[in-house]
């Protein structure tokens, strides 16, 4: 690994010469040049701007910047050394040879990188100058130059994947019509059964709400939500015997229907009533009245009898808050709205090679040292920087550092319990784990420079001696713990109690810990001595056997805590990062939860969760392809995101068939039809394998989640359509084999649901959350014979127009049936929410 620059660590008190308020003098423009030629990588280039009033010289300076895309140091013209220093983290340096950039003046610098770039987020970020006399600048952005031209926005000659424009946008939506009220579902998800009455509960603070025994959470939660969302106080009362005026009733009662969540909700003009088995299937109940009386249109309850169950007992939503950190409160938002779609699972990914997050008291370093990014020469108070973070180490300076303090993260467990969620902690290891490894390292040298000999070896995860050489998927060099070595399972037995601790303070449930498990590199643990001893003592042949010894030992660390071990699924295979065949491990099957995700259609890799489910291992469905909302909506380049896997909107999530999964499988990842034979000798589920799907997952991984309010956009509104089909399953429409019979029933289940989330959930969530930042997508529209025609992905947004070259506002004109623009040259569009915001401004010309 090649050595930080020449400067010392600055930390959050003491950063000399350095002021986040003072900009670099250097602006920077980047553009890609073309992803065709060379052969597997792209050529771009930097252009500097010196705007200050002195000479940017060839000496005296580095600039340090974080890229997805690694830079290839070779590629630079001589003026120029470029190091790759870890990760995505790169410096460049001048040489004599540079001429110097005078004030006033532009230099166009060109280089290559691998694979390709066609968005905004593959952009090089987080740019800084460090001086020889200490100072710092920052360039405060870089100006990313348009994707125009082809070789711009497709990642090689043979992507097919279109580029969304106005007049595409408007054919894919031109099928989708408003539906009139009565004939768009009442709720999201949508119930097993809900049949209309007659009459109208009223709201009014006359009502009382009366609970029984085991229900005071779900009451007092249904009383503070109605007066949050309606304005009204209900006074509570426990005991549900003769009742004689108008009053939510919540009772326990058994159901026929055999799920501790299910639940039966009729409301009448004089009564409504919530029956349950147990607290959560009131819960349930609760938010279908709330949805009921959020969406009724009314100051009351249209009569209706709702009985209802979910498919899946498992309805989980991961956020990742390592990469990019996201503070509490914007968590607790994501826990309410998963609370009002019935989701009841939290997968928190609290650590990664980028972030520790979570205060683990008897190791401070691990979030003082792992949980901050900053400019460092020996990441001995802090890590490097990473996405963009930039130089200055403090919490909240960027989304690259901060964490949760053992308070806090009680407080979430706490808000999550309330709300029947239950919150599933993973600690990534044994890769992924940069962040934990840079922390224990700098404990150990603290302690060996205070005498402390034996304590400094107590919690270390990395073996100095260990001379393996690898390269992770995200380009480092030192992010595997070593399985080997006493101080590793030391290391573990704390975290692990101490995050057993914290559920139990907070009264929270604690099933699981995950422990990630993917993407260990090959190379891993090769050199090590310790674990070459550990390989002889125990007859293990290969690092292979050695991971896969490890995950048994980390089972049986949780087995004797009373705890269950998930992992994604790279748990429950042996063999592929050791350049092996990829096979199933039966060793932890029944025991090991995987979390499959790698189904990327054309991979071959699609039947994954099938293969595991069928030799018994219970298995989450957290596929890439429809249930990565990092994933960008589309190929705008302007669409934040990745898309090795995919590029999707809500519809993917929506239209997934869990039990019948290839059905999903339309085009590969570079937007080529697959054929129907493809999935002919793939594994198929089998009625016992069906009985192992536990669940559906939604991931938001957080690389290019560094922005305020981007997490929202990012998740919302694909974890509507995830709440959807965990809470339904398999639908209705998927009975079809004809794929073209599938399509058309397809479509019109997508059309009710577009309706329900353009006429009544995005009003909503807006009422609940003014400051939600769901996606609100771009308008379409086609202009013919100098009649313009629009449309939005869902019905009930609004669209407004200008003519006359001003951005529309949500006091332009309504669009509201085809409009003669003979005499305008252009016409920009935009679609509206009730709350007067706007998605992306679609503009077309008028070449008639």
């Amino acid at each position: 690994m090649a050595v930080l620059g020449a400067s010392k660590d600055f930390s959050s008190d003491e950063r000399p010469g350095y002021s986040p308020a003072e900009p670099s003098e250097i602006e920077v423009t980047w553009s890609v040049i073309s992803n065709f030629d060379p052969p597997g990588q792209f050529r771009a280039r930097f252009t500097f701007h010196n705007t200050g009033n002195e000479p940017l010289q060839n000496n005296g300076w580095t600039l340090y910047l974080n890229s997805i895309r690694a830079l290839n140091p070779d590629s630079f013209l001589p003026e120029f050394v470029v190091t790759h220093i870890n990760g995505g983290f790169f410096k460049i340096e001048p040489t004599e040879r540079l001429e110097p950039i005078m004030p006033g003046e532009s230099r166009v610098i060109e280089y290559t990188a691998s694979h390709f770039a066609i968005k905004i987020t593959d952009a090089p970020e987080g740019l800084y100058f460090v001086f020889d006399d200490g100072s710092v600048r920052t360039v405060e952005q870089v100006h990313v130059e348009p994707f125009v031209s082809e070789e711009q926005v497709n990642r090689s000659p043979n992507d097919r994947v279109t580029v969304p424009d106005a007049e595409n946008i408007y054919k894919k939506n031109r099928d989708l019509v408003k539906l009139d009220r009565e004939q768009v579902g009442l709720i999201t998800p949508a119930p097993v059964l809900a049949e209309r009455g007659d009459g109208i509960f009223e709201l009014d603070e006359s009502i009382t709400i009366f609970y029984e025994a085991g229900f005071e959470n779900e009451a007092r939660f249904l009383a503070d939500r109605l007066e949050k969302d309606h304005g009204l106080r209900y006074s509570l009362e426990r005991g549900t015997e003769s009742i004689d005026r108008p009053a939510i009733v919540l009772r326990s009662e058994h159901l026929e229907v055999e799920n501790e969540e299910a639940y039966r909700l009729e409301v009448t003009s004089q009564l409504t009533e919530i029956a349950a088995s147990n607290p959560a299937g009131v819960f349930y109940g609760v938010q279908s009245l709330r949805s009921l009386a959020a969406n009724s249109g009314t100051e009351g309850i249209a009569a209706v009898t709702i009985e209802d169950a979910p498919q899946f007992s498992y309805r989980g939503m991961h956020l990742d808050v390592a990469r990019n950190f996201q503070p509490e409160e914007d968590v607790k938002k994501l826990l309410d709205v998963m609370a009002m779609y019935k989701l009841n699972t939290f997968h928190f990914h609290l650590t990664d090679d980028e972030g520790w997050r979570l205060a683990i008291d008897p190791l401070p370093e691990l979030t003082e040292v792992g949980g901050r990014r900053g400019h460092t020469e020996t990441e001995s108070d802090f890590l490097a920087p990473a996405y963009g973070s930039g130089p200055d180490p403090a919490p909240g300076a960027s989304f690259g550092s901060g964490w949760y303090t053992r308070e806090q993260y009680i407080d979430l467990l706490q808000y999550a319990a309330e709300r029947h969620i239950n919150v599933i902690p993973e600690v990534d290891i044994p890769g992924h784990a940069r962040s934990a490894i840079i922390a224990m390292k700098a404990r150990a040298e603290r302690l060996q420079q205070e005498g402390r000999h034996e304590e400094a070896e107590m919690y270390r995860l990395d073996e100095e001696e260990d001379r393996s050489e690898y390269i992770s998927i995200q380009s480092y060099d030192d992010n595997v713990i070593n399985i080997c070595r006493e101080s590793t399972y030391r290391f573990l037995d704390v975290v692990f109690d101490e995050i057993v601790d914290m559920h139990a303070e907070a009264n929270a449930p604690l099933t699981t810990i995950h422990i990630g498990a993917d993407e260990v590199p090959a190379g891993a643990w090769e050199e090590s001595p310790s674990c070459r001893i550990l390989m002889e003592e125990n007859g293990l042949e290969s690092t292979s056997e050695l991971q896969v010894y490890f995950y048994g030992l980390l089972n049986n660390m949780l087995k004797e805590r009373g705890l269950k071990m998930a992992g994604w699924e790279e748990i429950a295979f042996m063999g592929e990062a050791h350049g092996e065949e990829k096979t199933p491990n039966p060793e932890l099957a029944g025991s090991a939860i995987p979390h499959v995700w790698s189904n990327t259609w054309g991979s071959g890799t699609e039947d994954y969760a099938y293969v595991l489910a069928n030799m018994g291992y219970q298995v989450v469905m957290s596929h890439a392809s429809n249930f990565y909302f990092d994933m960008a909506y589309n190929k705008d380049y302007r669409e934040p995101g990745f898309y090795w896997a995919a590029m999707f909107d809500t519809r993917e999530p929506f239209s997934f068939i869990p039990f019948d999964l290839y059905k999903n499988a339309i085009t590969n990842s570079n937007g080529m039809p697959i054929a129907e034979d493809y999935f002919d000798d793939a594994e198929k589920l089998t009625e016992e394998g069906k009985l192992n799907i536990l669940g559906l997952q939604g991931q938001l991984w957080t690389e290019t989640v560094n922005q305020k309010g981007r997490m929202d956009y990012m998740i919302y509104p694909k974890l509507l359509a995830l709440a959807e089909r965990a809470w339904t399953g398999n639908p209705e429409w998927s009975r079809h084999e004809d794929r073209e019979q599938l399509r058309s029933e397809a479509d019109l289940a997508w059309n009710e649901f577009a309706n329900r989330l353009g006429q009544f959930e995005f009003e909503r969530l807006c009422n609940s959350y003014p400051d939600i930042n769901y996606r609100i997508p771009p308008a379409g529209a086609v202009i013919e014979n100098n009649m313009l025609t629009a449309n939005t992905d869902f019905p009930g947004l609004e669209i407004r127009y200008t003519v006359d070259g001003n951005e529309p506002a949500a006091d332009s004109p309504l669009y509201e049936e085809p409009l003669d623009v003979t005499n305008a040259a252009e016409i920009k569009l935009g679609a509206f929410n009730k709350a007067g915001r706007s998605g992306r401004i679609t503009v077309i010309k008028n070449t008639n």
